[in-house]
């Protein structure tokens, strides 16, 4: 594969609707239930936000997603493929995370594009790479910059990008624009639309209200450690009122 592009990449694995999926699965560390006997459906488009109260366990279910950490109990599959069957590395280049914290290593922007693919033999091209700066609105001169001279916006959208580089299928946001300021997280809510208008799919934690709205399609509403329901967007902000929305919403993550 030394030498194939981006283009030669687009090579999306069994099926197009590549849906995840929860079945009876429970997540328990020091004798503490943190994800409780969860089961649901997670579809392929959109993009779907995860919500729910300070310590529901909304980013312990994106660490099982990307299997930073498994299962107590239950199955969670990709393309009804269980996930103690599909590769861990394979199954992190498909399904990438983005932190809340950007974790870059401390070398330029070019060496952090470029390190995901290399593992898996693909060359990018210079095109390439100015193409995934472009993704996430940063110029092509930053492909030499050293990352700490970064500001903490550029840092998180060189993290999307460094995601975007291994044409993952499903992209993870654990609360990506939390610690940006209003121009920097407008930009960032940008680049998340975009690249779900390009088919990958979104799902994304978010403790903001303003933000559900404007981002998400669907929702999954975890309330200690369990599934409460798989609604719209527009229904949940139907179903409930104002006081019960803004209390699923008051704190940030704690798990």
């Amino acid at each position: 594969m030394n030498g194939q592009s981006m283009d030669n990449q687009k090579q999306k694995n069994n099926g197009e609707d590549c849906p995840i999926c929860f079945q009876n699965v429970s997540f328990i560390i020091n004798s503490n239930q943190i994800i409780n006997n969860i089961s649901v459906r997670i579809d392929r488009k959109g993009i779907t936000g995860i919500i729910g109260p300070s310590g529901s366990g909304k980013s312990t279910f994106l660490r099982l997603l990307n299997r930073l950490i498994s299962a107590t109990t239950g199955r969670i599959s990709l393309d009804e493929k269980s996930y103690d069957t599909i590769p861990v590395r394979e199954l992190r280049k498909r399904i990438g995370l983005v932190q809340q914290r950007p974790y870059l290593f401390a070398k330029t922007v070019e060496d952090n594009l470029t390190y995901g693919p290399r593992i898996w033999g693909v060359s990018l091209s210079k095109k390439d790479l100015i193409e995934l700066l472009d993704k996430v609105a940063l110029p092509h001169e930053f492909l030499d910059r050293d990352v700490e001279n970064l500001s903490g916006g550029e840092q998180q959208r060189v993290s999307v990008a460094r995601s975007l580089a291994n044409n993952p299928d499903i992209l993870l946001l654990d609360e990506p624009t939390s610690a940006l300021d209003i121009v920097s997280e407008e930009i960032l809510e940008n680049t998340i639309r975009n690249l779900s208008q390009e088919g990958i799919k979104i799902i994304i934690v978010t403790h903001s209200l303003e933000q559900t709205k404007r981002l998400t399609d669907q929702l999954l509403f975890l309330k200690d450690g369990k599934f409460i329901e798989k609604t719209s967007t527009k229904e949940f902000f139907h179903k409930y009122n104002e006081k019960e929305i803004r209390g699923f919403f008051k704190k940030k993550e704690s798990r």
